[in-house]
């Protein structure tokens, strides 16, 4: 497996290392919003001076224009600045956020991906896609908040403190000091803020993992007429999740209305202060516009920035939720400087390999077995005995405890995961394919192939003959998992796809268990020529499929207790005859009712 680029488990590290590669843009985003501070004093210093101007013209009213005329270019050529401005930065908001937003997706879905097999046999996969998806929506409406609220109103604060010195210090403090209690209230209420929406982001990604889970078995819901049982099921989920939104929806309600405090001051401030300096003739009808207007277009900024502030926690909370999934580290990862596997005669040892799930249980122990370059072995056991175990570790699924497998005298833990699994094919039993087209799914094997190395792996697989009655034959859409397609013909171009990666080693789960009797038979001939020349392991649940290999593996509760051929096995009169005397239909039973004699190899 190729390496993973390393991901800051910081927010603000992972944000910066996304922004950095888009960082002139993002600069853009940043510098542009600070021209809304002049349309925030601009206009209003504008109409001061008109009122001033007006109100102490003296001369003949129809030659006002050449006193004012000043004035109003510079309004005009503000407003169309901030307009040439604003268009400007919707522009750069075109090249920056979708890039910056499937960035981060990838990112996080490449890190995610690379998570172990158990990893996601215990995650949501509906789930995983909202945190992804939340990461990447809320990521830019945190900047967006910041690009397009929070500094802009900044810096016209500033700048309006500034230019109110000009007319009378006071009203300088009293926005000053405005801002500040405002902010703080924001800052102190969105904390709580923040937990209530990492509360409520689990709850939406749990719910949603739920309907999607609901959605993928619809089979099942429809088989045992469940459809009221899974409304009630998924009802459950949602009014958790309903319960968690109303708490976020009360906390945000309560913070707007807190805000309104500081506001109401600073407005009942600025009037009382107005009146007072006009009564002392220091605050002139100019003044008087000039501070009423700033002061109501400061306030429903800063109000607007304290609405939105919550939601800012919101997404923080929301975002740091999602983190999650690349907080949670690797659980199968590759040595340093690990090397390819390079398999040229596909011996495969086990080499006193010790193995457990959990602490309680001893799967394998001690456990040693040499599979020989191009031998054909089977695989035989009651269900959890050990099968499919053996062949997960092989594919490095999970890591062992001890001891070591061996490919051709290389350690799997010691190469690439991408390299060990380029080498094996494998054809389960239960098949899933991509919601893609039949062309798509077979190249997955290759997909560098011919069209003429796809048909004829398709014709060795028998699954030419039906993709050729559908419609859009190869450029069918096969739904999801392969919902479209009966389960034969899912495995028929699962072995499609395994002869067309041609891989040294071939593992086998019981590949033709969902096909008729004349169609198993073609493929068992294709699978017999596949298995040439190649080390293959046949995980049998039906004990006919093993007739003609050269060795059977007999497990027991994680031990090999007998070991040869299928002859040498009915003959020894061990567990294996018995199996072979018990299996009904063809197929071995769940569990025995007689206990084996443990002979252990």
């Amino acid at each position: 497996m190729t390496p993973t680029p390393t991901l800051p488990k910081n927010l603000t590290s992972l944000l910066i290392a996304t922004i950095r590669p888009e960082l002139k843009w993002f600069l853009c985003l940043m510098i542009l919003p600070a021209a809304w501070a002049l349309e925030q004093i601009a206009f209003p210093y504008c109409t001061k001076l008109l009122i001033d101007t007006i109100a102490e013209y003296t001369g003949d009213r129809a030659a006002i224009y050449s006193q004012i005329s000043s004035i109003l270019l510079f309004g005009l050529g503000a407003w169309i600045f901030l307009t040439f401005n604003w268009r400007f930065l919707d522009v750069v908001e075109v090249f920056f956020v979708p890039k910056f937003q499937a960035s981060l997706r990838l990112k996080v879905f490449e890190y995610i991906e690379r998570h172990s097999y158990q990893y996601f046999s215990d995650e949501f996969s509906g789930s995983l896609a909202n945190k992804i998806s939340d990461l990447s929506n809320c990521s830019w409406e945190m900047l967006a908040f910041i690009v397009r609220d929070l500094m802009p109103v900044t810096i016209s604060i500033l700048c309006s403190v500034v230019v109110l010195g000009t007319v009378n210090s006071v009203f300088a403090i009293i926005f000053i000091l405005f801002f500040i209690v405002h902010m703080l209230i924001c800052i102190v209420l969105s904390k709580k803020t923040e937990k209530l929406s990492d509360a409520h982001s689990e709850d939406k990604s749990l719910l949603q993992g739920k309907v999607v889970d609901s959605l993928t078995n619809t089979i099942n819901v429809r088989l045992f007429s469940r459809n009221a049982y899974e409304l009630n099921y998924l009802n459950r989920y949602q009014q958790q999740e309903v319960n968690s939104h109303k708490k976020l929806m009360w906390n945000l309600f309560h913070v707007r209305v807190v805000l309104e405090i500081p506001s109401f001051l600073m407005i009942i401030g600025s009037v009382y202060f107005l009146i007072r300096g006009w009564q002392l003739g220091v605050i002139t009808p100019g003044d008087f516009a000039f501070v009423i207007t700033l002061a109501f277009n400061i306030m429903m900024s800063v109000w607007r920035l304290g609405i939105t502030m919550p939601s800012f926690f919101k997404q923080i909370g929301t975002c740091q939720q999602a983190l999650s999934l690349i907080r949670k580290p690797h659980e199968i990862v590759d040595i340093p400087q690990a090397k390819e596997l390079v398999v040229v005669q596909g011996e495969i040892k086990f080499d006193n390999v010790h193995f457990h799930y959990n602490s309680k249980v001893d799967l394998f122990k001690n456990k040693n077995i040499v599979i020989k370059p191009g031998e054909k072995l089977g695989l035989v056991g009651f269900s959890g005995s050990g099968k499919s175990t053996f062949v997960n570790l092989i594919l490095r699924y999970y890591d062992i405890e001890s001891g070591g497998i061996l490919i051709d005298n290389q350690n799997i833990a010691d190469v690439t995961q991408d390299s060990l699994r380029r080498n094996i094919s494998m054809i389960p039993q239960d098949v899933s394919l991509f919601h893609r087209t039949l062309r798509e799914n077979i190249l997955y094997g290759k997909e560098d192939a011919t069209e003429s190395e796809m048909i004829e792996a398709s014709k060795q697989a028998h699954c030419h003959e039906f993709v050729q009655q559908l419609q859009n034959g190869y450029d069918t859409l096969v739904g999801e998992r392969g919902i479209k397609l009966s389960g034969g013909q899912r495995q028929r171009i699962a072995v499609a796809r395994a002869i067309l990666k041609n891989a040294p080693i071939l593992i086998l789960d019981e590949a033709t268990s969902a096909l008729d009797s004349v169609t198993e038979k073609h493929i068992q001939q294709s699978l017999h020529e596949l298995m040439q020349h190649r080390t293959t392991i046949v995980i049998a649940h039906r004990l006919s499929t093993l007739l003609g290999l050269d060795r059977i593996l007999v497990f027991h509760k994680g031990a090999i207790i007998e070991q040869g051929n299928h002859e040498e096995l009915v003959r020894a009169k061990g567990h294996y005859a018995r199996l072979w005397a018990m299996q009904v239909g063809g197929f071995l039973p769940e569990q025995a009712n007689t206990h084996p004699v443990v002979e252990t190899v």
